[in-house]
């Protein structure tokens, strides 16, 4: 006497060659048609951080992540004639400034490296004792950022 098998062979079912059934792409539709509505959901977040990315963007948060980088390392700021000096303890002294239409940052009054292109007006302007404000304009933008440090001058 012969016994029966009581389980399904998958390997007889994946060797199955007569393609999809209806039954399989009706399945397979309704999965589609449930998920890509919901898609649209998690991709709206992704478009949204676009404008991040953009270089005008992303230059004037460089800008002002290297201000307040050189703010935290400082012990004194000095504001003269649009030109913004960092004070390290050290003695060294970080100069952001324009030079034509860039705004650069120089090191001990040698060198330079381009920090922001294409800026049409530059200007630092003291608010108080402990506060200034950068103002630039670039490609028709204007963008204004008030920083805070404990020991502020202006020559």
């Amino acid at each position: 006497m012969r016994l029966k098998k009581s389980y399904v062979d998958i390997s007889q079912v994946v060797k199955n060659n007569n393609g999809f059934t209806l039954l399989t792409s009706l399945i397979a539709l309704s999965i589609l048609i449930t998920i890509l509505p919901i898609m649209f959901y998690f991709t709206k977040p992704l478009a949204d951080l676009s404008h991040l990315y953009d270089s005008n963007q992303l230059e004037i948060r460089q800008m002002d992540f290297l201000i307040s980088f050189e703010l935290n390392r400082s012990v004194e700021i000095r504001l003269t004639n649009n030109q913004l000096h960092f004070v390290r303890a050290n003695g060294n002294i970080v100069t952001f400034e324009q030079y034509n239409d860039l705004i650069r940052r120089r090191s001990n009054h040698q060198g330079h490296e381009v920090i922001m292109f294409d800026v049409d007006h530059y200007s630092i302007e003291d608010l108080n004792d402990t506060a200034f404000k950068v103002h630039y304009i670039r490609e028709g933008e204007q963008v204004e950022k008030v920083y805070t440090h404990h020991n502020i001058k202006s020559y």
